[in-house]
């Protein structure tokens, strides 16, 4: 349950700072064109947007990375198993999972849908897209790290379940 909920903060965590990106984003895009936008409105912008996106893309963020996690915690080496340079190697791996299954996430609803099946506007240059895909790694790093501490239970992998 606590791997569970660990895995369920990390994803928010890293859908919140793929909001701000993508707010920040078209905060610059309104500076672009000489609108004024202050911090209170960046702010209610990242708020409105973070809201706005959490019918869609919030479960889409949060569903894969709680599956992807979870599974791979399911069968990874826990702290008691491994050395340090191991859980370094856990870390990365983490945070490649999370990062690789947003940039296939975003290849397939492009290729599948073209412009129209991008989920973040931010997502559609390269640059917009590696920072949306770092925000995956940063979920990775988060519950990697938190699954490693030491009132995390080691992780079972005989078939009974114990």
């Amino acid at each position: 349950m606590r791997s569970l909920i660990i895995a369920i903060v990390a994803a928010t965590v890293g859908y919140t700072l793929s909001v701000i990106i993508n707010s920040t984003v078209s905060a610059a895009t309104l500076v672009g064109f000489g609108i004024e936008v202050g911090l209170g409105d960046r702010i209610q912008m990242a708020a409105t947007e973070w809201v706005g996106l959490a019918s869609t893309y919030l479960p889409i963020y949060v569903g894969l990375h709680v599956v992807l996690f979870l599974l791979l915690h399911r069968f990874f080496p826990s702290r008691s198993e491994s050395s340090e340079l191991n859980l370094a190697s856990r870390r990365f791996v983490f945070a490649a999972v999370g990062a690789l299954s947003l940039l296939l996430l975003y290849i397939g609803f492009d290729t599948a849908m073209g412009l129209s099946g991008v989920l973040v506007a931010s997502g559609r240059t390269l640059g917009g897209l590696i920072a949306h895909v770092a925000t995956g790694a940063v979920s990775g790093l988060i519950f990697a790290s938190f699954t490693n501490s030491p009132r995390e239970a080691p992780v079972s992998h005989d078939s009974t379940g114990s």
